[in-house]
């Protein structure tokens, strides 16, 4: 046996082996696709046998015999049109012409082949040329169209087709023209080899063929699924998850359904990204979920006409899904659809369970890491509540001690000498230290009545400019240095007067308790296009930029605040947020350049107000300098 020989006695037994293995799958899961794969390899097979037998019978050389087999060659270039319209489509009338082209060049062969041959060979040569080009041209645009182990198949496909072609014309060639049949025979024997090859690989890989084209896939989904557990609003994680899968699958589109443990529910996501319910046997996931095993629907609304409409929305008429499941807990499913039935379905349903699994450990990956969110929000919470307590016990127990003391000091002094005068000092440090205390039960009784939205606000026009000139008046009276800038226009705005000004004096508590003892601190006023802003700087400690928004939560204090002083429940900042939110405006700290924090708050304007000038008519300082310019120092002497 020459080499050659051998070459075409492997190539023969390749395409034998290759029909075998697409009848096997077409008996297993009968579709369109995979008959007319058995059709283009079942011709080849049927010529590669036929011929074997006609050698060994030594009829070969009949006149019948050579029709007979270009009949059955033919039949190729028509599987492949029709493989064609299975993988992308094609127009109706190329199917037809298609068809009538075969049947004209199949009775010309077998009523002329006797007394034409030459005639019915170059019919059949352009034949090939003509529709196997065009299928292997179309396999080419089919691949480019993929994504994943199915783009990589149908590059596998088309190559194979091309071959084939090239190889059929080569013979055709060799046979029309003897004096290049030596040569032509080789590159025929030699590309058909190489046909067969590509046909494998396309229609049936290896199982380590499938693996290595699998990997890079799998590797892009995981890379970009990977974060989806870092992600706070589980409708996000999922829309970026169904977006994932319907891109490693090169799908129209994906749907996570995520089930309910207390109820027979499935929840989606609607094309607005809002959760919506159905019940778990709803569709074809439903189906998937309640039997728990996968499903294909080559024709979804023919399957389901419940929801026909629904399928045809969303152009899904062909739908595969698979149950998500870890550990025998039944987590939801994952369902695909794409307007077209998959090329090859037996990939698509590994990947499908191959990602559906992964689905289900990122889910639980999810719901550990909420888990943990919530344990470390309890044990914060916790700390939190333990600081408070120790907080308040602390800051409740000083004034009560003064009370106490001073009330004991009074009665022991009327119990020698009722008669005695009473200490005015005295008396005056007990109201005073009792004023602390109301004062103390009132942040605590508003920190509540705000968390619950029980605080009513009493709002009407104000002068926010007027509000803060009088609280730097009554600190004034007190003999208290304090800075102020403000508009020489009104800033007209609806406030509830006694809370803004509850928001300034809390500001100011602040900046005089972590501020620097030689600069006092100041406050500013202007407008800002449609709000007025009021800041208040001091020349302290300032605030870290880690904690510069968590210092408005509720019982929070920063920790270079605890360096400076134990005092404090961290409710003062917390009640100002609140206050100024529900005026509709918002509260902030920022760095003052040299030195300390600056904390600022805007309150919207009343629209009369902010229709006028959005500049004063004179410059306003930086009050966040030292020193300030252009400002009225007020003091005690004041």
């Amino acid at each position: 046996m020459t080499a050659l020989e051998l070459i075409s006695l492997v190539t023969q037994v390749l395409f034998i082996g290759l029909f075998v293995a697409v009848l096997w799958h077409a008996v297993r899961q009968p579709t369109r696709a995979r008959l007319d794969t058995v059709l283009l390899f079942g011709s080849i097979a049927l010529v590669v046998v036929l011929s074997r037998v006609l050698q060994l019978l030594s009829i070969s050389d009949a006149e019948w015999a050579g029709g007979l087999l270009l009949l059955f060659l033919n039949v190729g270039p028509y599987a492949m049109i029709r493989l064609v319209d299975d993988f992308s489509g094609t127009a109706r009338w190329v199917q037809i012409a298609g068809a009538a082209a075969f049947v004209l060049i199949a009775v010309l062969g077998l009523i002329s082949f006797r007394t034409a041959p030459v005639v019915i060979e170059v019919a059949s040569l352009v034949w090939f040329i003509a529709v196997g080009g065009y299928a292997a041209i179309a396999f080419a645009r089919s691949a480019r169209s993929s994504r994943g182990i199915t783009r990589r198949r149908m590059v596998a496909v088309a190559t194979g087709a091309g071959l084939f072609i090239v190889a059929i014309v080569f013979a055709f060639v060799g046979a029309l023209v003897p004096s290049v049949a030596g040569v032509l025979g080789v590159l025929t024997q030699l590309t058909a080899l190489a046909a067969v090859i590509a046909f494998f690989l396309g229609f049936a890989p290896p199982t380590w063929v499938r693996h290595a084209w699998r990997e890079p896939d799998l590797r892009r989904f995981l890379e970009r699924s990977i974060h989806l557990t870092g992600l706070a609003d589980d409708r996000q994680a999922i829309a970026e998850l169904q977006r994932a899968v319907a891109d490693t699958f090169g799908a129209s589109g994906s749907a996570i359904g995520i089930a309910d443990p207390q109820r027979p529910v499935l929840r989606y996501l609607d094309r607005d990204g809002e959760w919506v319910e159905y019940p778990n046997d709803a569709f074809i996931g439903g189906r998937a979920f309640t039997a728990q095993r996968r499903l294909v629907a080559m024709d979804a609304p023919g399957a389901d006409p419940d929801h026909a409409d629904v399928y045809a929305r969303t152009s899904a008429n062909t739908v595969i899904a698979a149950p998500v499941s870890a550990e025998g807990r039944r987590m939801g499913v994952l369902t695909i659809y794409a307007d077209r039935a998959p090329i090859f379905v037996e990939d698509d349903m590994w990947l499908l369970e191959l990602l559906a699994d992964q689905t289900a450990v990122l889910l639980e990956a999810r719901a550990l890491t909420t888990q943990a969110g919530e344990l470390r929000g309890r044990e914060e919470a916790a700390r939190l509540k333990e600081e408070f307590l120790s907080a308040a016990a602390h800051d409740l127990r000083t004034p009560l001690t003064v009370v106490l003391g001073q009330a004991e000091l009074i009665e022991r002094r009327l119990l020698r000498d009722p008669a005695a005068s009473i200490d005015p000092a005295g008396i005056s440090r007990m109201a005073r230290e009792a004023r602390h205390l109301r004062d103390l039960v009132s942040e605590l009784l508003d920190a509540q009545r705000l968390e619950q939205g029980l605080t009513v606000m009493d709002r009407a026009p104000a002068d926010l400019g007027a509000i803060v000139e009088a609280v730097r008046a009554r600190h004034v009276e007190h003999g208290v240095p304090l800075l102020l800038e403000g508009p020489e226009e009104a800033l007209v705005a609806s406030v509830d007067r006694p809370r803004i000004e509850q928001v300034i004096e809390n500001l100011l508590e602040n900046a005089y308790k972590y501020g620097a003892d030689d600069k006092p601190p100041a406050m500013r006023v202007w407008q800002d296009e449609r709000e007025a802003r009021i800041a208040v700087v001091d020349h302290g400690a300032g605030v870290p930029l880690a904690d510069r928004e968590r210092i408005f939560e509720r019982f929070y204090r920063a920790p270079n605040a605890q360096s400076i002083t134990d005092t404090g429940m961290g409710l003062g900042l917390y009640i100002c947020r609140r206050i100024v939110e529900e005026h509709g405006g918002r509260i902030w700290a920022e760095a003052t350049p040299s030195g300390g924090a600056t904390f600022v708050f805007s309150i919207p304007l009343e629209p009369d107000a902010a229709a006028e000038t959005h500049e004063s008519k004179r410059p306003m300082a930086d009050l966040r300098s030292w020193p300030p310019t252009a400002v009225t120092e007020a003091t005690a002497d004041a």
